[in-house]
């Protein structure tokens, strides 16, 4: 008997003994499953690492409010305009009164800067911090500009007509401002400032006092007894041009109170 091929009968591949067998697809209600449990997992991952960056909030903001970590180590005061005098500089600093190891972020620096234009030689204070540890005060000092009689006292005047600063004896190169009721609300006061700005800088030492009466009745009384009829604080750069040449001409009363017609007594 002769065996034949039967080529269109197909054959099922033989089984291999080492593969192993593929495991069976899951089931619907194992996938839901499983997807549950990465679910849950990912919320305790997430949860934990919630409570881990609380904590360093928490932990950071009890260094920066409630520590000396990062507290009050320094003030610096500073001029906003030049180095301040020595004097003024320890006055402010001892107004500013925050106790060194403040949290820095509970410094008020609103308080502290009203304390310190306080001072009396204090214009205005601009105040900041810079951590980790500094206060620092930028301040612009009052200028004085004169010197005026006020409750048996005598004060330096800044430019604004504020007398902010006793002083026993009237500085070399300010001029003695007499006035009725200084302050920077008066009139007179801004008259007679504004004729002390207007005087020459070389006549400045030969004035001994400027007396404002009231806006319109200024006068210059110079180191020699004579004196200067200003009148009126308008013109005050004519008249300041012509006073030189006024003062060489004899006599003891010079009135420039018209520029335009001086008279000389």
């Amino acid at each position: 008997m002769t065996d034949t091929l039967d080529h269109d009968t197909p054959r099922e591949p033989a089984a291999d003994p080492a593969r192993p067998a593929a495991p069976p697809a899951p089931s619907r209600e194992e996938k839901v499953a499983l997807r549950r449990e990465q679910l849950r997992r990912r919320r305790i991952v997430a949860g934990v690492l919630a409570g881990v960056l609380l904590l360093l909030v928490a932990a950071g903001g009890w260094v920066v409010w409630g520590t000396s970590v990062l507290g009050l180590k320094t003030v610096q005061v500073d001029g906003t305009e030049g180095a301040l005098d020595p004097a003024l500089e320890s006055a402010v600093t001892d107004v500013v009164g925050v106790a060194p190891g403040t949290p820095l972020i509970r410094v008020d620096l609103a308080a502290v800067r009203d304390r310190v234009e306080t001072v009396p030689g204090v214009d205005s204070a601009e105040v900041s911090r810079h951590w980790p540890g500094t206060v620092r005060l930028a301040v612009t000092p009052r200028v004085a500009v004169a010197v005026v009689a006020a409750n048996a006292a005598l004060y330096l005047m800044d430019a604004e007509g504020v007398p902010y600063q006793t002083v026993a004896a009237r500085p070399a190169g300010l001029v003695s401002l007499r006035l009725a009721t200084p302050g920077p609300g008066d009139p007179a006061t801004a008259a007679g400032l504004a004729v002390v700005a207007a005087l020459p800088a070389g006549l400045v030492g030969t004035v001994a006092s400027v007396t404002a009466a009231n806006p319109y009745d200024i006068t210059v009384q110079l180191t020699d007894g004579r004196s200067v009829i200003w009148g009126g604080a308008t013109d005050n750069a004519r008249k300041s041009q012509i006073l030189t040449a006024v003062l060489a001409r004899p006599g003891t009363t010079f009135d420039i109170s018209d520029p335009g017609l001086v008279a000389v007594r």
